[in-house]
């Protein structure tokens, strides 16, 4: 999961919600391409700087300062990760390059019971992993109840079915205890070959267990070289049932720094970037042959405070002042979050309110309070709770300090950025922000921490992002329920109400209904303040014009991602390259551009996935 800077525009349609194509029983998809992949080998690390095996054709080269973490679905984590899955593997159902409505993939067709808690699904016939050996409905089956139930990413899309049947290869039917519209509309789960991955011992499979390659799958292209540090190379599979894509074959090219893959592409060692730095990405459009696209997506960047509970994380350390609701209302009133878009996100992206990004059109509502700039009415609401100035300018309250430790990954430059501003406007209430910089596996350490197989987080806040799925926005509302604390919360919030509407608008396929319940729990969030959501951001691109003939923003049609943000493959296929520039395919050497990003030292580009992981258990709530 990178730190994306992303401007989201909010203009997604209606359609991106499954309850859309739900509500007209008994549904069905248009049959809409699908896909394969495979390969041997794993992560060998180091080596020269030439990749291997070098042939002739077109190939596009893609340069990243974060590479995939693990091609290992069960454990990967990274933004990278996806983009390589999403064109490797396919999802069940689909997602329209177009509108991001449900649309076919390894599943032609659904039927959705009167009752809405069975969902009948026909698979496309003649289907065939990259091996050559049928996709059938067993594949689809292993995946949902392995991958799904055990991914450390992936458990929170298949938490409501409660019985799968698979009367034939060609059928897969679910059933649910209540009525779950994601079902259909927000079933993200990689379909794998059960063949393959099957025969891996369980404790592998969510452990070190590295794929071999090539990489068996169902998209147009298949992982066949990875090589840790230096490439991930994805060759034509043979089985695709889909159009071809144009490339023979597409290289992603690690760099050291995110200042090395932006050279690289000025210099013309590289084709495309699929996320620019929001300080660089006016720059670059202004180089020769290079033209740059904004497009949006459901990302925010956010303050987080720790708020685990006493009963749920008896050993979690932070200052109990970063706990009292009226200071983080107070440091909510204190920033102001157009002089961080306008300084730290160099003005790419725009102000957010509440957890739900606009950019989910059809779900989204402004929250009744929003909390403008305004430090006077900070200052207020401080003293009158008896928080008071010590010497040092600092409130104080019940032997309690407000000063709080924010944490910051050495690899955004933009989050420090904003940390520092936050520390120098919170002076003026009396709160004091020490801003911490450190890498990204640290303060993943830091939020993940354990003691005595309980929740422990050591923070007070940190600032960091998420991103949603783009069609639905059950993900992002997940992470703030309680029974996340211990999987992807990071605030640890719990709220037995925000809890019960999460459930209830899982179950809700008429979309208004949904955006009613939806907008309740914004609200909520917005009064607690487990998160201050300082901007909405944007995917910021690039890509040299002279290798490049036709760049198409799609997912959503026009004004989307080039890369379909992880979801489809169709981002790759819709490119067309220039006759006659295409490299020869193996001639992705990082040359020039990595010896400048290593002059710089050992700031490697770990721009951390905003899908942050999943991969510790969650708790069990009750009914």
């Amino acid at each position: 999961m990178s730190t994306r800077t992303r401007i989201v525009i909010a203009t997604l349609l209606g359609t991106l919600c499954a309850a859309l194509v739900l509500v007209a029983l008994p549904a069905s998809a248009q049959n809409n391409g699908g896909g394969s992949g495979g390969n041997s080998g794993g992560d060998n690390g180091g080596g020269s700087n030439t990749p291997s095996a070098p042939s002739t054709g077109n190939v596009l080269r893609f340069g990243w300062a974060q590479e995939p973490d693990n091609l290992n679905p069960f454990v990967g984590q990274n933004e990278e990760d996806f983009t390589v899955w999403s064109i490797n593997w396919e999802l069940p159902i689909g997602f329209s390059p177009e509108d991001l409505s449900p649309t076919s993939a390894i599943v032609k067709d659904w039927e959705v019971s009167e009752d809405r808690k069975t969902v009948t699904m026909t698979l496309e016939r003649g289907l065939k992993w990259s091996d050559g050996k049928p996709i059938t409905s067993e594949d689809v089956r292993w995946s949902l109840e392995k991958l799904g139930g055990e991914g450390v990413l992936f458990t929170s899309y298949t938490d409501g079915i409660t019985k799968m049947e698979t009367p034939d290869p060609q059928t897969l039917v679910l059933h649910t205890k209540r009525p779950d519209a994601r079902l259909v509309g927000g079933l993200y789960v990689y379909v794998l070959p059960k063949h393959v991955w099957a025969k891996v011992p369980p404790d592998e499979l969510t452990g070190q267990y590295k794929p071999e390659l090539p990489m068996v799958g169902s998209g147009p292209y298949i992982v066949t070289e990875y090589e840790k540090g230096r490439i991930t190379r994805m060759e034509r599979n043979p089985e695709w049932r889909g159009e071809p894509g144009p490339y023979d074959q597409i290289q992603f090219i690690k760099y050291g720094t995110q200042d090395a893959v932006e050279r690289a592409l000025q210099l013309g060692e590289i084709d495309m970037i699929g996320e620019v730095e929001a300080g660089s990405y006016a720059r670059l459009g202004e180089q020769e042959n290079v033209d740059t696209n904004s497009s949006p997506t459901p990302a925010y960047t956010q303050l987080a405070f720790n708020l685990c509970p006493e009963k749920l994380c008896p050993d979690a350390q932070f200052n109990p002042a970063v706990q009292d609701q009226t200071v983080r209302q107070a440091i909510a009133y204190a920033v102001d979050r157009e002089k961080i878009n306008e300084i730290a996100a160099r003005g790419t992206s725009f102000v957010a309110n509440g957890i739900l990004p606009s950019y989910y059109k059809a779900f989204y509502t402004e929250p009744e309070q929003t909390y403008p700039y305004d430090p006077d009415l900070a200052n207020q609401m401080l003293d009158d709770a008896g928080w008071t100035m010590n010497g040092d300018g600092i409130r104080e309250k019940d032997g309690e300090t407000a000063s709080f430790d924010v944490y910051v990954r050495s690899e955004s430059p933009s989050n420090i950025q904003a940390a520092k501003l936050i520390a120098e406007m919170t002076k003026e209430i009396g709160v004091e922000f020490n801003v911490q910089v450190v890498s990204t596996d640290k303060l993943y350490d830091l939020t993940v921490r354990k003691q005595d197989g309980k929740p422990a987080p050591a923070f007070d806040t940190f600032i960091w992002g998420w991103g949603g799925d783009p069609y639905d926005p059950s993900f992002l509302l997940s992470i703030l329920t309680t029974g996340e604390i211990g999987g992807s919360s990071d605030s640890f919030y719990s709220n037995p109400e925000y809890d019960r509407l999460y459930r209830e608008q899982t179950g809700l396929f008429d979309t208004e209904a949904r955006k009613e319940v939806i907008a309740k729990m914004i609200n909520i969030t917005q009064e607690d303040l487990p998160y201050l959501v300082l901007t909405e951001d944007p995917a910021l691109q690039a890509y040299r014009t002279d290798r490049i003939e036709k760049i198409a923003p799609i997912c959503p049609e026009e004004t989307g991602d080039l890369f379909c943000d992880s979801v489809s493959p169709q981002g790759v296929i819709a490119l067309e390259p220039i006759a006659g520039a295409s490299t020869e395919v193996g001639a992705g050497n990082p040359g020039l551009a990595a010896l400048i990003g290593l002059a710089v030292g050992f700031l490697a580009g770990v721009l951390v996935t905003r899908h942050r992981g999943r991969n510790r258990e969650p708790l069990e709530l009750p009914e």
